[in-house]
C-alpha cells in the first residue's frame, strides 16, 4: 500500500477532453468526514459535476466510497476509486470537478475521462510506502498514569490523553508488530489494572 507524502498537501491537475475541463484534486484524508470536507472545500463554482472517491484504512476495516454526482451511474465515482485501488493508494481522496464544454462524451468516454483525470493527479503526487500501525485505546489508574505515559511515549506516539477522576485514557499509535509488547508491558507495570478498550489497524 502507498500513501501521500506528509508534506504533499493537495495536488491539482487539470485535463481537457473534447472541450470539457476536468480538474482533479488529490489530498490525504484519515476519515470519511475529512473526505466530505475536501469535497465541500474544492472550488466548483459553475461546475456541472463534482465527482469523488476515497479509500481509507487497512483491511478488515478499510472504508471506500464514491459518487457520480449526477453523471450516468458508474461513469465517474467508480473510475476514480479504481484509480486509487489500482495504485494501492490509501488514506486519500480524489475530487474531480467537470466543466462541460458542449461535446457529449458518452458513457465510455466519461469513464475514461474521470479515470484518466484521477490517474493523472496520482501521477503528479509524491507517494511513499505506507506503514501499518496499530492504534490502541487504553485506560490506566490515575496514580499509574505518569509512569505509563513515559513508557508509552518511548514505545510509540501518544495521540491523545484524557484525564478522568479515577483513570486516564490514552490513545497510542505503534508499529503493528509492537502491539503485543505494549499490551503486555502496560498490564505488567499496572499489575493488571490497565484496560485495553480497543485496537484498530491503519496505514500511515
Amino acid at each position: 500500500m502507498r500513501v501521500l507524502d506528509s508534506d504533499a498537501g493537495e495536488i491539482v491537475v487539470t485535463t481537457t477532453i473534447k472541450k470539457s475541463r476536468f480538474i482533479a484534486t488529490l489530498a490525504p484524508v484519515a476519515s470519511p468526514e475529512e473526505a466530505a470536507t475536501l469535497v465541500d472545500r474544492v472550488p466548483s463554482d459553475g461546475a456541472n459535476h463534482v465527482c469523488w472517491a476515497y479509500l481509507i484504512g487497512a483491511e478488515p476495516h478499510q472504508v471506500s466510497r464514491s459518487s457520480d454526482a449526477g453523471e450516468p451511474a458508474g461513469t465517474a465515482g467508480p473510475p476514480i476509486l479504481a484509480a486509487l485501488t489500482g495504485r494501492n493508494v490509501v488514506n486519500a481522496a480524489i475530487v474531480v470537478v467537470r466543466y462541460f464544454g458542449g461535446v457529449k462524451l458518452g458513457a465510455g468516454g466519461l469513464i475514461r475521462a474521470y479515470g484518466g483525470s484521477a490517474t493523472a493527479v496520482l501521477d503528479a503526487a509524491p507517494l511513499r510506502d505506507a506503514v501499518l500501525s496499530s492504534v490502541i485505546r487504553l485506560t490506566v489508574p490515575v496514580d499509574e498514569a505518569g509512569r505509563v505515559a513515559t513508557d508509552l511515549r518511548s514505545m510509540g506516539v501518544v495521540r491523545s490523553t484524557e484525564y478522568g477522576p479515577v483513570a486516564v485514557e490514552f490513545v497510542v499509535q505503534v508499529p503493528v508488530d509492537a502491539e503485543a509488547g505494549l499490551r503486555d508491558h502496560v498490564l505488567s507495570v499496572t499489575s493488571g489494572a490497565a484496560e485495553i478498550l480497543d485496537s484498530t489497524s491503519q496505514f500511515s
